[in-house]
């Protein structure tokens, strides 16, 4: 049974809190994207510079002449997303937002452990981002778009073309959130003046969205990092630099860490300050909060309009509004792969429209117990064997919308599965499929390019199955599953994996990609490592090949995986993962399980019961070797991998011991993995032999 190209995600917001807030954080790049914005266009300089001329006007007058007071920010948040872990789903965000919002008024929680002096000096910007209630066409909307695109992982200025609602006069602080971004940074904005609305936004890393977001909204209100205008913390010049901020100490910057007595340049850090790199950030002071109203409040900077009454009122998020909208259906499974009696969790991540007391969540789970369900988040069994769609249907008071995944829940039969031993060399041109339903390989990738059968190179026969480590994106994990495997009389000693690698690095560097193996024995509900080698450990070339790599016989190495675990297993699957970084392509071939068992799932009756081939691997006085309590005629047929017949003869055997050479059969053999095959009106038997 084929399982379903598709990778999903299940996130509830239980979950995905510790997620953001202990995520690696990735460094800010505002100052350089701010940089070569300016580089690239005089109209920028120049309204930067015009912006710069009136912040020194609004500076130079009295504090109760200036535009302060609490400010409500209409945001949308562009989720885009390869169906990963980036996908965040609605309750993670807004628990986020609640989050920065009390970040931007001083009444975080954690505000109370900043340690003096700068206990005193806590400021309060007195800002709120509030999502959107109605599009830039005039739509209902929740505030949150999702797109799914591979630029995820790019995270640059390309999807600001995918979706953007700054097309129009309506102005929105537009966040984009992503996987990955090319820059290697966590997120980055623009300081005030040096883009146009249309560029204007934030664009962060989902993985670190709740460590990053006050950080952004201050560059996007003027502030610079603590240590001056540069993206790199902690260098001793850092000390020659000021961020124009009076009651923020001269600092080198940290990155990570929370040393409160640290001292850089003379006097003691606040590294309890958002605009750092610290780990433990807790405040903006009293003068960063007055520039970031400053900056709100300038024509050039184009951040008057935002929390224009005007603005407010077209973006929907004037006080007191509210609206019905029908919701993009959109929802998540924790599992869609195991054996009969599988659990799923499903839950709604449902998205363009705010919940309210008139929406009906109608579910349908064909195959499933319950089959139906009202439940936003439902639990349901799957008892019997098959590939089932499951459909949503949600109304609310300005309508309904539906969404319908196909083949979501695939479930197998415990048990029935190929009798060891059992080999793969991709020799069927339809690899991973297969004319034999059973011997069917599957794939499960995020997209885009990942296992598959290749005829430039091969250890034996004239295929291998092949990835380009190069192409795929950097972090994403390809896996290659066989089909299920019979291991109930197989004993532990005889139970393992053997396959051909062949791997060469392209260069000397960034040598971090990796090949794992994991086995399961509940239908891939969960698996079980069996075998992982990193970097030059996959390296089966030696040297580096920097064009395209083509192995030759000697870049070929046999590797050996125990499978002790799943012996007397009913149902074993055993899954290739290869993780990119960049590199060349990666080989296997002549994938063999269970090697040493005595048959390959024909069944065997009558009189075969002392068959062997010896030596094995074969050489050239290898013999098959009968012990008969009875005479027979018997039908002999040499085949190979694919069944092609390569050798026959009939011959009557007597009871006792009998041999023929296998060099009688064929002479001629090359490397590879071979059958014979015995058939008599008195019984069958297969038996398997290896020629090196």
């Amino acid at each position: 049974m084929r399982r379903p190209y598709f990778q999903l995600l299940f996130l509830s917001a239980i979950l995905i809190a510790p997620f953001l807030s202990t995520a690696q954080k990735l460094p800010c790049f505002t100052h350089s994207k701010t940089n070569e914005a300016l580089e690239r266009s005089q109209e920028n300089r120049a309204n930067r510079e015009q912006f710069l001329r009136e912040m020194e006007e609004l500076r130079a007058l009295p504090e109760n002449q200036r535009a302060g007071g609490q400010k409500v920010i209409p945001v949308v948040f562009h989720v885009i997303h390869d169906n990963g872990s980036e996908n965040l789903s609605k309750d993670a965000i807004i628990s986020v937002l609640e989050y920065v919002n009390l970040e931007l008024r001083a009444q975080n929680g954690n505000i109370s452990s900043v340690t003096p002096p700068f206990d005193d000096i806590i400021g309060d910007p007195q800002f709120e981002l509030r999502l959107a209630k109605i599009d830039h066409n005039g739509n209902c909307t929740d505030g949150i778009t999702r797109t799914e695109s591979n630029l995820t992982y790019a995270g640059n200025e390309d999807i600001k073309d995918l979706v953007n609602w700054n097309t129009q006069t309506r102005r929105y602080l537009q966040v984009w959130l992503v996987n990955t971004m090319e820059s290697g940074s966590g997120g980055y904005t623009y300081l005030p003046g040096s883009v146009n609305a249309y560029r204007n936004g934030i664009i962060i890393r989902a993985a670190q969205l709740q460590s990053t977001v006050s950080h952004e909204v201050g560059h996007w209100l003027n502030l610079s990092h603590t240590w001056g205008p540069t993206n790199e913390p902690e260098e001793a010049s850092n000390c020659n630099f000021d961020d124009g901020i009076s009651d923020t100490p001269n600092t080198t910057g940290t990155s990570g860490g929370c040393n409160t007595s640290q001292v850089t340049c003379g006097s003691l850090d606040n590294v309890h300050n958002y605009m750092d790199y610290t780990s433990c950030p807790r405040m903006f002071t009293e003068e960063q909060a007055e520039e970031m109203q400053m900056a709100a409040s300038s024509g050039t900077g184009e951040r008057n309009y935002y929390w224009a009454s005007t603005n407010r009122n077209n973006t929907g998020t004037a006080d007191g509004f509210s609206n019905s909208c029908v919701p993009n259906v959109e929802f998540f499974l924790d599992e869609s792969l195991g054996c009969e009696g599988l659990e799923v969790e499903f839950e709604d991540n449902s998205w363009g429209a705010d919940v309210d007391p008139s929406w009906v969540w109608s579910w349908t789970f064909p195959g499933g117990t319950p089959s139906s369900s009202n439940n936003p988040n439902p639990t349901i069994t799957y008892n019997s064997a098959g590939t089932y769609d499951v459909t949503l249907t949600i109304s609310t008071a300005a309508g309904s919308e539906s969404e319908t995944l196909q083949d979501a829940v695939v479930v197998t039969q415990l048990g029935g599965g190929i009798d060891g031993p059992y080999s793969e060399g991709m020799e069927d041109s339809s690899f991973p499929d297969n004319s034999d339903p059973e011997l069917e390989w599957s794939i499960e990738t995020p997209g885009g390019l990942t296992w598959q059968r290749n005829t430039t190179a091969s250890y034996t026969g004239n295929a291998s199955a092949r990835i380009n480590l190069r192409s795929i994106t950097s972090g994403n994990m390809n896996s290659l599953i066989s089909p299920p495997i019979d291991m109930t009389d197989v004993e532990s000693a005889d139970a393992f994996l053997t396959f051909r690698l062949a791997h060469s690095n392209r260069n000397s560097t960034n040598h971090s990609e990796r090949l794992r193996i994991y086995a399961s024995r509940n239908c891939g509900e969960s698996w079980t490592l069996r075998y992982t080698k990193n970097g030059d450990d996959i390296n089966t070339a030696g040297s580096n090949v920097s064009n395209t790599f083509v192995p030759d016989e000697s870049d070929w190495r046999e590797d050996e995986v125990s499978l002790a675990t799943m012996a007397g297993e009913p149902h074993v699957l055993v899954r290739f993962e290869a993780l990119s970084d960049n590199q060349s392509y990666m080989y296997i071939d002549d994938i063999n399980i269970n090697p040493n068992a005595s048959s390959i799932g024909i069944e065997e009756t009558g009189v075969f019961r002392t068959v062997r081939v010896y030596p094995n691997p074969i050489d050239g006085n290898s013999q098959l070797e009968l012990i008969l309590e009875e005479a027979v005629i018997t039908n002999v047929v040499l085949v190979n991998v694919m069944g092609q017949e390569l050798g026959h003869r009939t011959t009557k055997f007597n009871s006792g011991i009998n041999r023929i050479a296998i060099s009688n059969l064929n002479s001629n053999l090359t490397a590879g993995i071979y059958f014979i095959q015995l058939n008599s009106d008195k019984g069958v038997k297969t038996i398997r032999f290896v020629k090196n």
